[in-house]
């Protein structure tokens, strides 16, 4: 493809619909690909209880055929913040659309606030039979003040201007009407708006209701209605159609920024037209040869391509004796000579009906799934070519069977035709996606597994939802081995919305899920603190896995490595990834002046990655070592000096006299008893351990005396005894060092191991304060305590193991935290770098931190289709007589559950006579129950024309008080509404008196 062409394409990069016998167009697409007809027979017990009568029943002309689709009467109102008065109100065929654009983003990897750019949206419905059938043959249930409800809930004029508003879209937002060609034509309109950069991305597309929908239909003959309930497209049989239900979206992108940002894409739109009769036909309800035949020849001369390159045509396919012949003529006129039967026709219709608005959006959907698995599926009921068709004159036959779509000679490309009543007409050109540069040659769709593990990310507004969904997607992911992981982890990482109900899973390098976690995200997302742990963390590899997968990771290590190599001379970046030659002798790293500078690396480029990932630290601790990487990190000193200074401090260390340290699982107050001359207390870590450092004799006799006293203990693998007397000979030279470095206020507090209080301005500028913290007891469990005294918060260890981690869940018994969490193996654990760290970002999210996920992918990650929000359908129906479909006897129960669980506020019943009538008019405009006096009018769904009716009924039930408009958006409860109405009764009888 040129890059004129190119820049003249449009791809479908998102799919959604609901179609007879299906609920998404994977479903759709399996029935149409196996030849399945969901046009379904009706018994006379269904048909009585939809309200037909005997008579009808008993008349041999009567239809008793359908092509039903399921959950007409459900829509998760809830889910779009909608009352159920409202949602009640709404045509069906609106509720169809919003969720299907909802999905449709969804599907293409995209959630509409995490979008920047513009989204416009072109859709239309056909007739509203919900109004008539359900709303205005009941007058009795219309109050005066629901009419201009009425009229937003049920005009065409407000399908897609609602989507706009309830996705908050900011492109042009337009309704598009033409009768049966309605979706294909708001196709064409939104490739015209993407062509002339008035929009980024468009939804596009059609719904078409028909209710009531379980009732045949009366046959006439010479109609346009089917004599048996088949539709047989170009069939010599064929006399008429039979029209259903669906609705259908597609969102659609400029094809080169489609390729730039990696999106999948189904098919490329090449070119597309449209146009009118006009009067040069029989009658206005008449097809036309000639609008047909110009509209294909547009399109394909807009596409810049030759007819003899089409392999496929997805007809309009009514099945009508008058429409097929004069389908089949216009096509063989825009085709011209050329060998017959190279190029397959078919009719979806012969599967599913004619969805009148949406049959066109029904057929592009159909045809960009044929493109997308190179398949033809068959055209149903086609045995004999209707006598009025001649198939010889041109290249096109009907195909009747399953076949492969072998590879034409340039792309594979195909034609979408849909006309309308009224004579507008539509034709759009379509090609197969452009290959992938990672495209196996012998597979179209995915690349091998690859070992790295990925995090998977679901959220929904219900715990119920959010269950559904991660079952939903492992079960996709675990059926689709070979499936792109990185792409799948990554599509739900940056393109679904972020709901409170979270849950993950960890995608391991074997293909197997485990769940990580599930958690409802607080309203405000809590501080983390970031923790660093000292020396007797480390060993060979750690962290070796993030160096090898995360680049950001890389080139901070990198830096540190490259700096310490000028300072020392030493290639700590071979020490850390053990690849010196013959290896790295473990012992090596127990050497101070190797473990320290080695540790400090570790921590700093983990937590500049975590800040870069968007995870900031409201505050930090760190143990010994680790205050170091504390206040680089708050930019108290430089890297280049806190490198140059850990250096010195791990020689200078090293350098003092022989000597041990011992863990001991204790108090302090009962250890500092028994310590005797030649050892001291050099931590207190938490309220049940301390760390013990000092000569090893005397070490040997404080071991004697914790195994009398029944004390745990461990000896520690270092040769040092830090935080002691023994660190005496290197406190001169260290304070010097220090002093050497340019020291400034942190811009993130921290904790002192010297006080245990947050550090202060000018104890970080003073050199004597860090020659002090080199022999000071380490004071972390004061530490921790200053740190819980805050907010609760998400403690995460920045380092190898989880050592620091332990401390503070045995330090915080008594207080809460939002989590305690590591970030890096300890010695000898199974799990791989990659793996703690995913998991620990995944608890950050469930926690309702936002991760910025995008950073942690290469930047040619692409976005693939995967399961979409599982709307919880909850019954909206006007009117819910004997026409209407059965409820379950639980059914309400269900729903009132299913209401309150969106409700951040527990039920509580009126307590007084006002209380109760607020609560029976909020109930009446709302259409909820039960109401409780805390509920909130908006969360409730209210909106500003659901307030105007709250305010009339409030002033005709208490005529004495003015309770103006406003006041709703001030006080949003009844028990607050109530409160001002006391206030005003009380100041009305005062000025009556």
């Amino acid at each position: 493809m040129t890059g004129a062409e190119m820049e003249s394409s449009i791809a479908i990069i998102g799919m959604s619909g609901r179609f007879p016998g299906a609920q998404n167009v994977r479903e759709f697409w399996t029935n149409v690909r196996e030849g399945r007809e969901s046009i379904l027979p009706l018994s006379d017990e269904m048909l009585r209880k939809a309200g037909v009568d005997e008579v009808r029943l008993a008349d041999p002309q009567y239809v008793k055929a359908a092509p039903l689709i399921a959950g007409l009467d459900l829509f998760d109102y809830t889910f779009f913040d909608m009352s159920k008065r409202e949602a009640d109100m709404l045509d069906p065929q609106h509720r169809f659309l919003l969720m299907c654009a909802y999905e449709a983003l969804e599907d293409g990897g995209y959630a509409s606030d995490r979008y920047s750019g513009e989204i416009s949206v072109f859709a239309g419905c056909g007739f509203n039979g919900y109004l008539f059938q359900n709303i205005l043959a009941h007058p009795e249930n219309i109050a005066e003040e629901d009419l201009q409800l009425l009229l937003q809930t049920n005009s065409n004029d407000y399908a897609s201007t609602r989507i706009s508003y309830k996705l908050n879209l900011r492109g042009i937002s337009v309704n598009v009407q033409s009768a049966c060609s309605t979706s294909l034509l708001a196709v064409h309109q939104a490739c015209q708006n993407l062509l002339m950069y008035q929009s980024d991305m468009a939804l596009a597309g059609g719904g078409s209701l028909r209710i009531p929908d379980e009732e045949g239909y009366m046959y006439r003959e010479g109609g346009i209605f089917s004599p048996d309930g088949h539709c047989r497209a170009f069939d010599a049989d064929a006399r008429g159609t039979v029209f259903g239900s669906g609705a259908g979206m597609v969102l659609l992108k400029r094809l080169e920024d489609a390729l730039k940002d990696h999106d999948h894409i189904y098919a490329v739109i090449r070119g597309s037209a449209a146009n009118n009769d006009g009067s040069g036909k029989v009658g206005y309800t008449a097809p036309s040869v000639r609008g047909q035949r110009d509209v294909i020849v547009e399109a394909l001369a807009i596409a810049g391509i030759t007819p003899d390159t089409i392999d496929y045509i997805e007809a309009h396919g009514t099945g009508t004796p008058l429409g097929d012949p004069i389908e089949i003529a216009a096509l063989q006129e825009a085709f011209g000579e050329r060998e017959s039967g190279r190029c397959a026709i078919g009719s979806v219709k012969t599967n599913i009906g004619h969805l009148n608005a949406a049959s066109g959006i029904a057929g592009l959907i159909k045809t960009a799934w044929m493109l997308e698995q190179r398949e033809i599926p068959p055209s149903l009921h086609y045995c004999t070519p209707n006598p009025a068709i001649d198939f010889d004159k041109g290249p096109f036959y009907v195909n009747t069977r399953l076949r492969s779509w072998d590879e034409s000679v340039g792309p594979r490309r195909a034609g979408v035709s849909s006309f309308g009543i009224g004579g507008t007409n539509v034709h759009v050109v379509l090609e197969e996606a452009p290959r992938s540069p990672r495209e196996d040659s012998g597979k179209h769709e995915v690349r091998p597994v690859e070992a790295a593990e990925e995090v998977l990310l679901v959220s929904a507004k219900t715990p119920d939802a959010a269950g559904r969904l991660i079952d939903s997607v492992e079960s996709y992911l675990l059926e689709r081995p070979n499936i792109d992981k990185a792409a799948a982890a990554f599509t739900l990482q940056t393109g679904r919305s972020g709901f409170a109900h979270r849950q993950a899973a960890l995608w391991d390098r074997q293909g197997g899920i485990q769940r990580i976690g599930q958690r409802k995200a607080p309203d405000a997302a809590p501080g983390v603190i970031f923790m660093f742990p000292g020396q007797g963390s480390q060993y060979v590899g750690m962290a070796a896995g993030l160096y090898d997968q995360f680049p950001l990771f890389r080139t901070y290590a990198d830096e540190c490595f490259h700096k310490l190599n000028l300072l020392t001379g030493k290639d700590y970046g071979a020490l850390l990834l053990d690849r010196s030659e013959g290896g790295v002798d473990p012992a090596e790293l127990q050497r101070t002046s190797v473990a320290q500078p080695l540790l400090f690396v570790v921590e700093y480029a983990l937590a500049k990655c975590l800040v870069d990932w968007g995870i900031r630290p409201a505050a930090m601790i760190g143990h010994s070592l680790g205050e170091y990487t504390a206040a680089c990190m708050a930019g108290a000193v430089s890297l280049e000096d806190a490198l140059a200074l850990i250096a010195e401090r791990g020689f200078l260390m090293e350098q003092t006299p022989a000597g041990g340290m011992m863990a001991v699982f204790a108090s302090n107050e009962q250890i500092e008893p028994l310590l005797s001359e030649g050892c001291s207390l050099s931590a207190v870590n938490s309220k049940t351990s301390c760390t013990v450092a000092g000569e090893k004799v005397a070490l040997d006799r404080l071991a004697v005396l914790l195994q009398r006293a029944g004390i745990e203990y461990r000896l520690l693998e270092v040769n040092h005894g830090f935080h002691s007397s023994l660190m005496d000979s290197a406190l001169e030279p260290f304070g010097r060092a220090a002093a050497r470095c340019k020291w400034t206020a942190p811009n993130i507090p921290f904790a002192s191991n010297v006080t245990g209080d947050f550090i202060t301005d000018e104890q970080t500028k003073s050199a004597e304060y860090w020659r002090s913290h080199l022999r000071s007891t380490v004071q972390f469990a004061r530490g921790i305590d200053t740190l819980l005294r805050g907010e609760p918060c998400l403690w995460l260890e920045v380092g190898p193991g989880r050592t620091l981690s332990q401390f503070v869940l045995q330090q915080s018994v008594s207080a809460e935290t939002a989590g305690v969490y590591s970030l890096l193996p300890r010695r000898q654990e199974q799990a791989s770098d990659r793996a703690l760290l995913l998991k620990g970002l995944a608890q950050c999210w469930l926690s309702g931190i936002t991760v910025q996920w995008e950073r942690l992918h290469d930047p040619a990650t692409g976005r693939i289709p995967l399961p979409t929000y599982p709307f919880e359908g909850k019954r909206c129906w006007f009117h819910s007589g004997s026409e209407g479909r059965d409820e379950p006897a639980d059914r309400a129960e269900e729903q009132e559950s299913s209401i309150r669980s969106h409700i951040s506020a527990d039920y509580i019943p009126p307590e007084d006579g006002v209380q109760e009538k607020l609560v029976q008019v909020w109930e009446q405009v709302l259409g909820v129950k039960p109401i409780g006096i805390r509920d909130d009018f908006f969360e409730l769904g209210g909106h500003s024309l659901l307030a105007t009716q709250i305010i009339s009924r409030l002033r005709n039930l208490f005529p004495q008080i003015d309770f103006r408009f406003d006041r709703l958006f001030a006080y949003t409860t009844i028990e607050e509404i109530a409160g001002q109405i006391e206030i005003q009764m009380i100041e009305y009888l005062e000025n009556q008196v």
